[in-house]
C-alpha cells in the first residue's frame, strides 16, 4: 500500500494518527511504499508534521508515556508486533465473544436461574416462579408486576434492612456474615401486595425474604432455624413423573393433566422430592444422611400398601414424597401408573401415563 493507504489503515485501527516513531518503523520495515516527492515538497510535508505535534501537546504526552511503557530499553533491536489485519481481525473477534459473553451474564444469570420451584424444608409450600412465558407469575396466581435487578435491588434491600434497625446489620454483607452466607445477587419481584426478595447464593442455593423481612429479624439469634426458613434449594420433578397422565382412580374424573420439571400444569403448587434425600433438603448440607431405620421404615409401609394394589416396589430410591403433605409418590408398572398414598400410608389415587 501507499503512504496514505498506510496512515488512514491505522488510525481506523488506532483511532489516532501515528508517531513519527511509528511512521518511520513501518517505513522501515516496508509496510508501505513512499510516494517519490521533490525535495522542496519534503522538506514542506515534515514541517507540516512538526507543527501538527506542536499544537496537540496533550495528545504527543499521551504517546510519550504511552512508548515509554511499552518500548524496551534501548539496546539490541527485537521484533515487535505488527498490527497487520489478521491480527487485527482476531482481536476483533475476542472482543466481540467478550461482550456477548458479558451480556449473556447481566441478562441470562439472575432471573432466568431464578424460574422453577423453590423449597426450604419438607414441611413447607415452595415457591414456584414462572418467569419464562410472556406472564411471570409467582405459585401460579400472582402476577409479577414489577422486577428489580443489579444495584437498584440492593439499594432497595439494605433500605428496607435499615427500618428493621437491626444491631449490626445494616448493609447486605452484614447479612452475609450473621448468617453465613455469599449473596452473589440480589432480585426483588413484586406483585400486587407482595413483595419477594431473592439472595442467589454462590453454591446455587436462594435465601428468600417476604413483604417485611420477617423471617430476617426473627432468625438473627438463631442459625439454624434461618436455614430452615428462609434458605431454598431448587427442585424439579424426578424424569419418571413427567409428561401427560390422566387419573383412573375415579370414574367420574378422568382428569388429564401434563407434568413438567416444573410441576403439574393444573394442580396446586407442589414440590416433589425422593424419600432418600430429605435430611439432604432439610440440613441444607449438601449431601444426604437421611437415617437408614427410619427411611426402611417408611419405605416398608409404603411396599406394603403397593403390593396391596397389586403392584411392587423394590427400592426405596423408587418413592418419592410430596412436600408439606407428605405423601408418598410411587412409581410403578414401569412408569407407565403412579400411585399417591397419603402419610398414613393409605391408598389415595392412581394416575397413568397419556401415550
Amino acid at each position: 500500500m501507499n503512504q496514505k493507504d498506510w496512515v488512514e489503515y491505522f488510525e481506523a485501527v488506532n483511532g489516532r494518527k501515528p508517531s513519527m516513531q511509528e511512521f518511520q518503523e513501518a517505513r522501515e520495515k516496508g509496510e508501505f511504499v513512499v510516494e517519490q516527492k521533490d525535495a522542496s515538497a519534503q522538506t514542506s510535508n515534515n514541517q507540516a508534521h512538526s507543527r501538527e505535534a506542536a499544537v496537540a501537546p496533550t495528545s504527543f504526552a499521551q504517546e510519550q508515556s504511552y512508548q515509554k511503557i511499552l518500548q524496551p530499553v534501548p539496546g539490541k533491536r527485537k521484533p515487535k508486533l505488527s498490527f497487520n489485519k489478521p491480527t487485527t481481525f482476531g482481536l476483533a473477534v475476542v472482543a466481540i465473544v467478550t461482550a456477548i459473553t458479558l451480556i449473556w451474564i447481566f441478562f441470562f444469570t439472575g432471573t432466568k436461574s431464578l424460574d422453577g420451584i423453590w423449597l426450604s424444608n419438607t414441611d413447607s409450600m415452595p415457591v414456584v416462579y414462572e418467569l419464562n412465558g410472556k406472564k411471570k407469575k409467582v405459585n401460579t396466581t400472582h402476577l409479577i408486576e414489577k422486577t428489580i435487578e443489579g444495584k437498584e435491588a440492593k439499594d432497595e434491600f439494605i433500605q428496607k434492612l435499615s427500618k428493621l434497625n437491626l444491631p449490626n446489620m445494616q448493609t447486605l454483607k452484614d447479612v452475609d456474615k450473621k448468617f453465613h452466607l455469599s449473596t452473589k445477587e440480589v432480585v426483588i419481584f413484586k406483585t400486587e401486595g407482595l413483595v419477594f426478595y431473592n439472595l442467589l447464593q454462590s453454591n446455587g442455593t436462594n435465601v428468600i425474604f417476604f413483604d417485611d423481612l420477617a423471617d430476617l429479624a426473627y432468625c438473627t439469634s438463631n442459625l439454624s432455624e434461618f436455614k430452615k426458613r428462609a434458605v431454598f434449594q431448587k427442585i424439579e420433578y424426578p424424569d419418571v413423573l413427567v409428561g401427560k397422565w390422566k387419573n383412573v382412580s375415579n370414574t367420574d374424573d378422568h382428569l388429564v393433566f401434563q407434568i413438567t420439571k416444573n410441576g403439574a400444569s393444573n394442580t396446586d403448587v407442589t414440590a416433589i422430592y425422593p424419600l432418600v434425600d430429605t435430611d439432604r433438603i432439610n440440613n441444607k448440607s449438601g449431601n444426604s444422611h437421611s437415617s437408614d431405620d427410619e427411611i426402611n421404615a417408611e419405605f416398608e409401609e409404603v411396599q406394603k400398601e403397593i403390593k396391596n394394589q397389586g403392584y411392587t416396589v423394590n427400592s426405596a430410591k423408587e418413592v418419592y414424597k410430596e412436600a408439606y403433605t407428605h405423601s408418598y409418590i410411587v412409581p410403578v408398572d414401569g412408569g407407565k401408573k403412579v400411585i399417591v398414598l397419603d402419610k398414613d400410608y393409605n391408598f389415595k389415587s392412581m394416575v397413568e401415563k397419556v401415550q
